[in-house]
């Protein structure tokens, strides 16, 4: 006997949704800054939520139109923060969110943190008018997220993760993130035939590659809060964003220690205690990782991209990828045409 379908449920956006300080009481917000606390506009722009058993995303291309500051209870849960670009002011307990920074090419560089607190955690955020944030936040339940643990390949840091125990981890989205990040926004915007199927799929999709990135095998990938105190975390935030605004021919050592107000020795103190590496392999793997990228999501030759990534010879780009990821960069573009190298 043939049983009806039921319809997937609505995509939950709003192409224009106006939020006032009145909304923002009424969910719990604490409104700061003691302005009006009546119908007063305080943000428009686009939202959409993903809602499955266990996982649960909120997502936003929303501008600021007017100052605010607000503190909010953020649940017990593992949370994924995507920061695609703009800019505003916050942090999680007193210690603050790394936001996007532009290149000197003028794109923005996005940023990312998974986030673990046992007994919950106090978001503070301020905003000056005109400022704005395309954000994405995925929370998942310890329940949920136990299903992944089963294998023996599950790493140690993933497993303290499910435990319980509090942690603040950052990781760089690739383009791939960006890509499924801003496609549903589109998506929220759009709402096609079967928005939620690709929603959600979207979302699972975010989730491997911010697991996959922070707990893999990437020394840099992975901070455990447990082991730097927050003033070494804001340097570390503040290393990892004049190497993303440097080209790597163009990177020197010397110039970012005065930039960040240290000495190369301090720096090389910090990594080692932050990645366990130098701060030159430290450098090295960020441009690799980078190169990785380009080779998966661009059509740019392999000697453009081993130049980008400061290698002049291409054959010792060749032997510094393959020693860091187990394969040549040309085993990348299999299917992009001729392989260089």
């Amino acid at each position: 006997m043939n049983r009806a379908i039921a319809p997937l449920p609505p995509v939950a956006a709003d192409q224009n949704p106006i939020l006032t300080r009145r909304e923002l009481r009424k969910n719990g917000v604490r409104v700061l800054d003691g302005g009006d606390q009546g119908d007063a506009v305080v943000a428009c722009g686009l939202v959409g939520k993903v809602r499955m058993d266990g996982i649960h995303a909120n997502f936003g291309r929303r501008m600021q139109v007017d100052d605010l500051e607000m503190e909010v209870a953020v649940d017990a849960q593992v949370s994924i923060k995507i920061f695609l670009e703009g800019f505003v002011e916050a942090s999680l307990n007193g210690v603050p969110m790394p936001m996007p920074q532009r290149t000197e090419q003028g794109r923005w560089q996005s940023s990312a943190i998974i986030v673990s607190h046992g007994n919950g955690a106090r978001l503070r955020r301020r905003a000056r008018k005109g400022q704005y944030l395309d954000k994405m936040v995925i929370g998942m339940s310890r329940e949920w997220l136990q299903r992944f643990s089963e294998s023996a390949e599950t790493p140690e840091n993933f497993r303290a993760l499910l435990c319980g125990e509090p942690g603040f981890w950052q990781w760089q989205p690739n383009r791939k993130v960006e890509f499924l990040a801003r496609q549903m926004f589109d998506i929220a915007a759009r709402k096609p035939p079967f928005s939620s199927v690709l929603l959600e799929s979207h979302t699972l999709a975010i989730v491997y590659e911010a697991l996959t990135t922070a707990f893999g095998t990437s020394p840099e990938a992975v901070m455990p809060p447990t082991n730097l105190t927050a003033a070494e975390q804001q340097r570390i935030y503040a290393l990892v964003r004049y190497i993303d605004r440097h080209l790597a021919q163009e990177l020197s050592v010397t110039d970012m220690a005065s930039e960040l107000g240290a000495s190369q020795a301090t720096l090389q103190r910090l990594v080692r205690k932050a990645h366990n590496c130098s701060l030159n392999e430290f450098i090295r793997n960020r441009w690799l990782d980078e190169a990785r990228q380009a080779l998966l999501f661009s059509s740019r030759s392999i000697s453009d991209i081993a130049f980008e990534a400061g290698y002049v010879h291409l054959s010792n780009f060749t032997a510094a990828f393959r020693k860091r990821f187990g394969y040549p960069p040309s085993s990348l573009r299999r299917h992009a045409g001729p392989a260089e190298g």
